[in-house]
Order: C-alpha cells, then sequence, then structure tokens
C-alpha cells in the first residue's frame, strides 16, 4: 500500500510539470522571422545582412547582373515565405518578402533591394595609377587603396605553379572581389627563370593577360633575394614585359621583391636606377614599385635617399603578423610622413585561424593610410600563408571546404575593402 502511494504521488508530479510545460507554450508567441538570406550569381555567394525588416546584401553583385537566384533562406519555426531557395530575384527594384505563420496567421513583409556594381572593372574606374607625394592616386587625382593576392613562387615543381591559371584570376576577380594579383615570378632559386625562361615567362604572361581581361591591377614582380647579383637578366626580363604591357593601365612593375641586408644608396638604389631607366625608354608612365632592404622592411632608408632619376616611383614593404607589429607600423608612418609612397606587395597573417588581432591592426593603418596590399598566397602549400588546403580546385570555384582559415581571413578583408 506504501509502495503504491508513492508510486501515485510520483505519477500526479509528472503530470503537473506537463502541464506547466504546456502553459509556458501556450503563452509563449510563436515569432515570424527571416533569419537569413543568401542569393548566388555565377557560384559566388552573396550574403545579405537583416536589420529590422530590411534585407541588405553585404556586397553588391557583379556589373550589369540582371536578375540573383536564392541560394539558401532560413525562417523561424512555423513560417512560410512568398519565396524559395532557387527563385531568381530581379536586380534594381524593390522585392517584399512576405513571410506568414501557420500558428497565429500573423503575416510580415520584409524588404531587399538587389544592387549591382556601376562600374565593369577596377581597371575601368580608376585607371592607370600614379603616386602623388605618399598616396597612390588614380586617373582624377584621388587616393586608391587596393586589396588582393599574391600567386606562390613561379618556379618549376615548387607546386604553386599549378595556380597559374586564368580561371584561379577570374575566380579570385569575381568571387574573392580581389582589385591587384601579383605574378612572383621566381629569378635564381631551383626551377626559377634563370633555369627555365620560357616556363615561368608564360607562367606570368598567363596571370598578366587574365588580370587585363578581367580587368583588375597586375604587379610583376622579379621575386628573388639577390637580384643585384642578376642585373642585367633583369633589365632583359623587365624590356620584355614593358615592350608586351606598357601600354596597359592594369600593369605593375616590380623590380626586387625583397633584398636582404644590404646597402640602399651603395647597392640596391643604383640596381633600381638601372632597371627603371631601361622600363622608362619603353614605357614611360606606368608604376614601378622598388624593394628595400631587409626584407623590405626598412623603408626608411629609402625615405631618406628617394629614388629621384624617374617619377611614378613606390616603395616596398612587406610583413608577416607573427613578427611585423607596432614597430614597423611605425616606421612606415615615418616614411610616409618624408614623402614616399608604400605599397604592400606582400603579407602574411598568423595563419590557420581567422582571428589574428595584429592582422586587423595592419589593415586598419593600410586604410587610414589608403595603402594598398597583397596577401600571400595562392598555394594549397601546407604552412600557415597559403590561401588553399591541398587539392584545391586549379581551375577556382573554390568551396569555403576548399579555403584555409588564412584564406578565409584573406578573403573577408578583400570582399569587405572600400578601393
Amino acid at each position: 500500500m506504501k509502495f503504491n502511494f508513492f508510486i501515485l504521488v510520483l505519477l500526479l508530479c509528472v503530470l503537473l510539470d506537463a502541464c506547466k510545460s504546456d502553459d509556458k507554450e501556450s503563452t509563449t508567441t510563436p515569432v515570424t522571422e527571416l533569419m537569413s538570406l543568401d542569393m548566388e550569381v555565377g557560384g559566388s555567394i552573396f550574403n545579405t545582412e537583416i536589420s529590422g525588416t530590411t534585407a541588405e546584401l553585404k556586397r553588391d553583385l557583379p556589373y550589369n547582373t540582371t536578375t540573383a537566384k536564392v541560394k539558401a533562406i532560413q525562417l523561424s519555426d512555423n513560417t512560410t515565405a512568398n519565396i524559395k531557395a532557387g527563385d531568381m530575384l530581379n536586380v534594381g527594384e524593390p522585392i517584399s518578402i512576405v513571410l506568414t505563420n501557420s500558428k497565429t496567421n500573423e503575416e510580415k513583409n520584409y524588404s531587399i533591394t538587389l544592387t549591382a556594381r556601376n562600374y565593369a572593372s577596377i581597371v575601368e574606374k580608376h585607371g592607370l595609377l600614379k603616386t602623388d607625394g605618399n598616396q597612390i592616386v588614380n586617373k582624377d587625382g584621388d587616393p586608391v587603396s587596393l586589396a588582393g593576392n599574391s600567386f606562390f613562387w613561379s618556379n618549376n615543381s615548387w607546386g604553386g605553379e599549378k595556380y597559374y591559371t586564368a580561371p584561379v584570376v577570374s575566380w579570385l576577380a569575381f568571387d574573392w572581389e580581389t582589385t591587384i594579383v601579383r605574378a612572383a615570378m621566381g629569378v635564381d632559386e631551383s626551377g626559377g627563370y634563370l633555369s627555365d625562361k620560357e616556363a615561368n615567362i608564360n607562367r606570368v604572361k598567363t596571370i598578366v593577360d587574365a588580370a587585363i581581361d578581367q580587368g583588375v591591377y597586375v604587379i610583376i614582380d622579379w621575386h628573388s633575394h639577390h637580384a643585384e647579383d642578376y642585373e642585367d637578366d633583369a633589365i632583359d626580363f623587365f624590356k620584355q614585359m614593358a615592350t608586351l604591357y606598357g601600354e596597359y593601365d592594369n600593369v605593375i612593375y616590380e623590380i626586387y621583391n625583397e633584398p636582404l641586408n644590404i646597402s640602399w644608396s651603395d647597392k640596391l638604389k643604383p640596381y633600381a636606377e638601372n632597371v627603371i631607366a631601361a622600363i622608362r625608354d619603353i614605357d614611360a608612365d606606368n608604376m614601378i614599385v622598388v624593394g628595400t632592404p631587409e626584407w623590405s622592411q626598412r623603408v626608411d632608408l629609402a625615405a631618406a635617399d628617394p629614388i629621384t632619376s624617374s617619377t611614378n616611383i613606390a616603395y616596398t614593404l612587406h610583413f608577416y603578423t607573427v613578427n611585423h607589429k607596432q614597430w614597423l607600423r611605425d616606421r612606415a608612418t615615418a616614411a610616409l610622413s618624408s614623402g614616399i609612397a608604400l605599397f604592400i606587395t606582400e603579407w602574411g597573417s598568423i595563419g590557420y585561424t581567422q582571428v589574428d588581432p595584429e592582422t586587423n591592426l595592419w589593415m586598419d593603418w593600410c586604410r587610414t593610410n589608403k595603402i594598398s596590399h597583397c596577401n600571400w598566397s595562392v598555394n594549397d602549400k601546407v604552412e600557415e600563408w597559403s590561401i588553399l588546403s591541398q587539392g584545391a580546385n586549379t581551375a577556382g570555384n573554390w568551396t569555403d571546404g576548399e579555403i584555409t582559415q588564412a584564406g578565409q581571413l584573406s578573403r573577408n578583408i578583400t570582399r569587405s575593402w572600400q578601393e
């Protein structure tokens, strides 16, 4: 009898709790909300930001886009909408998204207007870039800051050469909204220009031709740590490049990637002046970027003794956040104050993570000072700076699974950059 009494009490408690739960559910009003909306054009995903009852694209659709597909839509429970995944929406006109809650019959209206870029290409928008004091300006004299990607060394059998393809440039321009790419032609290391000129030049030409086709800027980089030892070869190479591409506003010449600890005034500056003179005999006006000592960090030395034999000259600054912090930003700020223009042709994040406070500080500095930059590197090598996972498609069209954490950080930066 005692046992049965306890069982009865337990059953009553369970029933009481169930009634309380039912009461809670009955007093909670179901919400009617648009949780997320993603659009798709050409395989590229365009996310929206929802504020109140308005959805807005986080980045504009490509130029001349007239329709975009609903890639995914997420709604609150018990809610349906008048649009669904797969529907095509028109660009440029207000669209009403009507939600209906099946429990309350509540209707809620959201609005979105899909927007597209109003310029066909970044080069069409800005034209030939020039230095004006310590700034890089466009055809209208307005300061410009570009964000993009550096390819890995072009050398035979180094691994990165497989990504020297036109489709990769196209995908970077389209999906990442890259506005500048850099062809890093290896010179004196194994498999580089000195041992196989044809293969390495062809890779560079592939990138340059694709950049011109896509309307983005492109740096032709003499990627060496010992360029002063190969001055004649550099002159021959850049004369060839200037002859082929000097007429295109897209093209920028980088005549020395990363000098080591050599004298600026006695060795590096004379080398630069000789190569610049050879380029200027053919191409009078495209920008030339000059490397600085100690892996392109001693911009202060160039600032103290700048090149005056030619115009439209900028100086290279490189940083990797694991080593290069406020002290290098202070040095670069002082160099800018002296009147020279800087160009970050190569930088790398801490790697293996999208959380890098030092990268955030560098990007804030770049925005403040209108500095252009290229992230290292387009490659699937297992190292912290590669933007791609091993085996990623050599024709672009990368899924998120093919992009490393460092790559996703780089993509976030380039997509959000205001040039």
